[in-house]
């Protein structure tokens, strides 16, 4: 796997479990995701949002958001292995998502920078500025 180019986001964010009954608008932020499973409803939303879920919600946060740069293509093969392997083996826990075009890491926003550090050692490049 070549070194692959990512965003480090400023916003925290928050991951919740929700009822599926529950009306939630997602507002902004870098990434807003809803996922449904028989079982559960977890979102991603910003981490101001989340304290207004109240007892309805297990909420997990905050968290800061690393974007791969993309488009990616889906014939490729260990990107996550290649940038979740530097970060569990400096001990940061991840949540990650994969839209169409790219892939996405949620790290504890206390680990944001360690997680940066471990990235740019392991080769790849991490940035806050927006992808050209």
């Amino acid at each position: 796997m070549t070194a692959l180019e990512l965003r480090l986001h400023p916003e925290h964010l928050a991951v919740a479990k929700v009822p599926a009954t529950a009306d939630l608008a997602l507002g902004g932020g870098p990434i807003r995701a809803e996922l449904a499973t028989a079982e559960e409803r977890a979102i991603v939303l910003g981490h101001d949002q989340a304290t207004g879920l109240g007892a309805q919600a297990a909420v997990e946060g905050p968290f800061r958001a690393l974007e791969v740069r993309g488009p990616l293509d889906f014939a490729l093969t260990g990107v996550l292995a290649a940038l979740l392997t530097p970060l569990a083996q400096a001990g940061i826990s991840v949540f990650t998502l994969s839209t169409f075009d790219t892939d996405w890491i949620l790290v504890p926003a206390g680990s944001a920078e360690q997680a940066r550090t471990a990235l740019i050692n392991s080769g790849h490049t991490v940035t806050t500025e927006e992808f050209a």
